[in-house]
């Protein structure tokens, strides 16, 4: 049975007034907001406090002869506070794990008051593969001189040093 124009005219102004509401969306959570104001100011001024972060200015913060052969590996959340977990070989992981105290120290200058309340050790192997490191020699006069030469034309000094120093060892290495 068709409907009448009056039933017709009800129907569609009980429905344009009767509507459903919009479906409910909660606020998004703070953490969201903060990592899209945040993301952009780490990318500009660098760093953050994750381990890998560390690593620019890790020579800084234990000397640059512990950071030859130590590297941060992550931080770790205990009752305590935060740990900072280091790896290093055999007994160079005893002298740093020594010198902990200043370290601390330096970690916290950089990343913030009581960031960082112990270090964790990890050691690892050192290395036993027998391999013979190559010893370098000073380059002769000629050598040093053509090779002052080929880097003449470069006129960044970054790549200029970059590139001397390979060619340093490139032409040092100890021919048998």
């Amino acid at each position: 049975m068709p409907l009448s124009r009056n039933d017709t005219l009800k129907i569609t102004h009980w429905l344009e007034h009767q509507r459903a509401k919009p479906q409910y969306r909660t606020a998004p959570s703070a953490g969201y907001a903060v990592s899209k104001v945040l993301r952009p100011l780490s990318k500009k001024h660098g760093g953050g406090s994750s381990a890998l972060a560390l690593g620019r200015i890790w020579p800084e913060i234990v000397g640059e002869r512990w950071s030859k052969i130590s590297t941060p590996v992550r931080f770790t959340y205990g009752r305590h506070g935060r740990t900072l977990v280091i790896s290093a070989p055999g007994a160079a992981a005893a002298l740093i794990m020594a010198a902990s105290g200043p370290i601390i120290d330096r970690l916290n200058t950089h990343l913030g008051p009581d960031h960082v309340k112990a270090i964790k050790m990890v050691q690892t192997k050192m290395r036993t593969d027998g391999a013979k490191i190559q010893q370098q020699r000073g380059l002769r006069p000629t050598e040093a001189a053509a090779l002052k030469d080929g880097l003449d034309k470069i006129e960044s000094q970054a790549l200029k040093t970059a590139l001397e120093k390979l060619g340093r060892g490139v032409l040092g290495q100890n021919k048998n």
